[in-house]
């Protein structure tokens, strides 16, 4: 998961019943981005997010980047967007999570696996983990944060 994903999460209060179904895995870059540099800033979720870590919710990661150095030349990917990928080369994850448009669009373009964070609501609700009025309201609490494109595509994947 990169760092747009998990603070767009956390600030919608849906992290913790996104991490109570999936295994949740970020870079230690993402963990850096979001936990250290946002305490810096004063921002609130990265005291959330600090303590998920501290609690073994979130495993941080550590990017070997030299067996995937290749992967991502020519990408223009840098930070904990290129580390998400790294990790993802390196272990047995199923999908990497952003809602960054650019990111995904690279990510996409080169096959690999994702989800946003609207995505991760409906699968949640396809596999059975939460109903159809959670679902709703999960999508609700993320409509601000995300475009009015993938809000619609979300509640369309709930039908």
């Amino acid at each position: 998961m990169d760092t747009d994903a998990l603070i767009k999460l956390t600030k919608s209060s849906l992290k913790e019943l996104i991490m109570s179904n999936i295994s949740v895995a970020i870079p230690a870059s993402v963990s850096n981005e979001s936990v250290r540099e946002g305490k810096a800033k004063g921002y609130s979720d990265a005291l959330l997010i600090e303590k998920n870590i501290r609690d073994g919710k979130i495993n941080v990661v550590k990017a070997k980047k030299k067996e995937a150095k290749m992967m991502i030349k020519g990408l223009q990917l840098h930070g904990g967007e290129a580390d998400c990928l790294y990790i993802f080369a390196q272990g047995s994850y199923d999908s990497v999570v952003s809602d960054d448009r650019k990111f995904l669009d690279i990510i996409d373009a080169i096959g690999m696996p994702f989800l946003t964070p609207s995505a991760l609501v409906v699968y949640l609700y396809k596999s059975g983990k939460i109903s159809i009025s959670a679902a709703s309201e999960c999508l609700e609490k993320l409509r601000a944060m995300i475009s009015r494109e993938e809000y619609y595509s979300a509640k369309d994947g709930l039908r």
